[in-house]
């Protein structure tokens, strides 16, 4: 599993993981196709592990999404909608 090290690199990171979010069950919705679906934390924990960042979650929970590996900017629209939306940085973060 996870080293202590690990586990402060995805706090680090500044994704929220599995406990963090702020439901339960967590729900996710996508925009472009209409699929749905809600988890509960414990079987998402059980499965995926605690420390797992939603990020990496939804892309497991929607790994066969049709939109996914599409070229061009299409991508699959799926979304925590308990999170509502992050606003854009103006101007985008800089690095370097």
């Amino acid at each position: 599993m996870f080293t202590l090290d690990d586990k402060r690199a995805l706090r680090a990171s500044g994704s929220l993981t599995i406990t963090d979010h702020p439901t339960d069950p967590i729900e996710i919705d996508c925009q472009k196709c209409g699929r749905n679906g809600r988890y509960r934390k414990a079987t998402l924990i059980e499965k995926y592990g605690r420390d797992t960042v939603l990020p990496d979650l939804l892309a497991l929970l929607a790994s066969d999404c049709e939109f996914r590996n599409k070229l061009g900017n299409q991508g699959c629209g799926a979304l925590y909608p308990a999170l509502g939306c992050a606003p854009k940085r103006n101007p985008p973060l800089e690095f370097g």
